[in-house]
């Protein structure tokens, strides 16, 4: 006769999670945009039409990954690979990834400087291991990933600065400086998720300028955590460029996290990486491997073999980013003509990652948060999008995200004739009768 679990548990969960969860671990939260993707998924489920922007995920119906790596995998697979890897990466894939940096970066790392992982979350979350002790001041640039969730694992004394849009959404030299006077980590992403801007190499080598000379003379240097997964998905005219590149002498003080996940739409496959001075790989190597956030062999063994085919990795990039470009463009381009309409929106012209930074400029009129606002999209427009609050940029601005990893044109058309729709009732709404004529409804002009 089989047990009822449920039969034996107390009635009581939150009193029981309380009684045995740690008061620290009681404070850990869970991800905002998760949650938001969660409820449209929901909606979605009971057939609401909505474009969703939540997720920086690909749909594989629109980006699958590489077929050079899909039949590798299953290769590998085929050919038994599927017991244990090494904890900290395959030899081979650890000096595929340093050929492939001397190729596409010209940075000439050696095999025991990388340390390969499940994704690049692990990477992240060993660096904040490895550097930072309880009380420790570290730094976070806002709007930026949800890195504050580690500050509360490691129990630091986290600041979040906020940055502008006149400056790409990037710290300036100056806030980059006194940020790593008083910190023992700094994190920097560019390709930036959520904003899809990429740093101005001038910006970028005076804050690696700036960690040389900040560090000189420090016990305990600040390092900084330079997140590149979006790099191979660069575009519109703007280039990557990495601080050790631009600064040789950071690179001591620099680990740098990158992955399969999205330069090559890889996601569920969990291979990522960190590259770094040997010294700072050996102990990392050794908590990747006691918390067991390994790789998987087949996935390890395909990679390694798919990024030394030069030209299946070059193909694959020029239609990958094309693809991604023409969503973005789209919607920018769309966003911009609700702008010429004078309709009360506007977007930062796309420059990398698969993000688009979204204003609706509607902050008091009438609504009161950001929140307020996205809840109006999605019930009348059945358009998902994610508040720059969940990316700890704080203030009520009217900043969203959109991801286009998960729609095709037609959706992003469909919506912006939505969204229009919405915005000119909105208006219309608000204008006195005698000026309510506006133009009849057209969709936005296609590039």
């Amino acid at each position: 006769m089989p047990v009822d679990i449920a039969a034996y548990l107390p009635a009581d969960a939150d009193d029981a999670q309380r009684r045995l969860v740690t008061p620290h671990m009681m404070g850990m939260s869970g991800s905002m945009i998760l949650g938001i993707a969660a409820a449209v998924r929901q909606r979605m489920a009971a057939g609401q039409t909505v474009c969703n922007l939540t997720v920086g995920d690909f749909a594989p119906a629109h980006f699958p990954i590489p077929e050079g790596l899909r039949t590798r995998i299953q290769a590998a697979l085929q050919a038994g690979e599927t017991n244990y890897p090494p904890p900290d990466g395959l030899p081979a894939l650890k000096a595929a990834i340093c050929a492939w940096y001397a190729r596409t970066q010209g940075l000439l790392w050696t095999p025991d400087c990388v340390v390969v992982a499940s994704g690049a979350r692990p990477p992240i979350y060993a660096t904040w291991r490895l550097l930072v002790e309880p009380g420790d001041r570290t730094t976070s640039f806002t709007p930026g990933w949800n890195v504050g969730y580690y500050a509360h694992l490691t129990q630091a004394d986290h600041r979040f600065v906020p940055t502008r849009a006149e400056d790409n959404f990037f710290p300036t030299v100056e806030m980059a400086r006194a940020a790593i006077r008083e910190s023992r980590l700094v994190i920097l992403n560019s390709p930036q998720n959520p904003t899809g801007t990429v740093i101005d190499p001038a910006v970028l080598a005076g804050i690696a300028t700036a960690l040389v000379e900040e560090n000189a003379g420090r016990e305990r240097p600040c390092v900084l955590l330079f997140d590149q997964v979006y790099w191979p998905l660069t575009g519109h005219g703007a280039t990557h460029h990495n601080p050790v590149a631009l600064v040789p002498a950071c690179a001591p003080y620099v680990v740098h996290v990158d992955a399969l996940s999205k330069g090559f739409a890889g996601t569920g496959l969990r291979v990522g990486w960190a590259v770094m001075p040997p010294y700072l790989a050996s102990r990392m190597a050794a908590l990747i491997g006691h918390v067991g956030a390994w790789a998987p062999r087949a996935e390890q063994v395909a990679a390694a073999a798919f990024l030394q085919d030069v030209p299946a990795v070059e193909a694959y990039l020029t239609d990958f980013r094309a693809a991604v470009n023409a969503r973005l463009d789209r919607f920018h381009d769309g966003i911009q003509a609700l702008v010429a309409e004078g309709l009360p929106v506007n977007s930062i012209a796309p420059q990398g990652a698969i993000y688009l930074s979204f204003r609706v400029d509607l902050i008091g009129q009438p609504f009161a948060t950001n929140e307020e606002i996205r809840r109006w999209l999605l019930d009348e427009a059945g358009i998902a999008v994610v508040p720059f609050q969940a990316f700890d940029l704080m203030e009520e601005s009217g900043w969203f995200r959109l991801s286009v990893g998960a729609v095709g044109l037609a959706e992003i058309d469909a919506a912006l004739l939505r969204l229009q729709a919405l915005l000119r009732r909105h208006l219309a709404a608000r204008l006195p009768a005698a000026t309510r004529g506006l133009p009849p409804s057209s969709p936005p002009q296609e590039p």
